[in-house]
């Protein structure tokens, strides 16, 4: 799936905030991701044949990231979400969307291959201009191609739903 703008996502849970977090502590291996490349790969390293989810959290705050087994996937799609509490639980808000860092990549690669097309069409190479456009493109279908967004939601949708009281039936509803 491409994921060029972030992804609202949001839901309601019979957890409150504080046992959703202690379910995020439990379930997952605590990273916290910085600028710094190797970092994440020292994780990916440690976990190279597992299938994990990683991340971290704070007093209401938290991070979501998926690893495949045998996958350098460090700069995959993460959820990055907030608990608020309700009257029948908790409500989990967020968005997915990729590192800061692999929209800063794909913005200097942008820069750079358009450079490089005007440069080739400014020298009278159209098809070479064009070549480079395409390869623009694909690099940025590269970049922004995911498949851990669907491991990730299905994580999330592993909370228990909140039960909604309508005309007096309990009812259970995904938000």
């Amino acid at each position: 799936m491409l994921l060029f703008f972030p992804k609202k996502y949001k839901f309601e849970t019979s957890l409150s905030p504080k046992k959703v977090m202690r379910k995020l502590e439990g379930d997952l291996i605590e990273y916290r991701p910085s600028m710094n490349v190797l970092s994440t790969s020292k994780l990916i390293k440690k976990y190279w044949t597992d299938s994990i989810y990683y991340g971290r959290h704070s007093s209401d705050r938290f991070e979501v990231y998926y690893h495949r087994p045998k996958r350098r996937d460090g700069g995959g799609t993460g959820f990055y979400g907030r608990v608020e509490k309700t009257e029948n639980g908790s409500m989990i808000k967020g968005v997915f969307r990729k590192p800061i860092y692999a929209y800063i990549f794909w913005g200097l690669w942008t820069l750079v291959m358009l450079a490089c097309a005007l440069g080739t069409y400014a020298a009278g190479e159209k098809t070479g201009a064009l070549i480079i456009l395409g390869i623009a493109a694909a690099g940025s279908l590269i970049v922004f191609w995911d498949s851990s967004l669907a491991m990730i939601c299905s994580y999330l949708d592993g909370f228990p739903e909140a039960a909604q009281t309508i005309n007096g039936d309990d009812k259970n509803e995904k938000a």
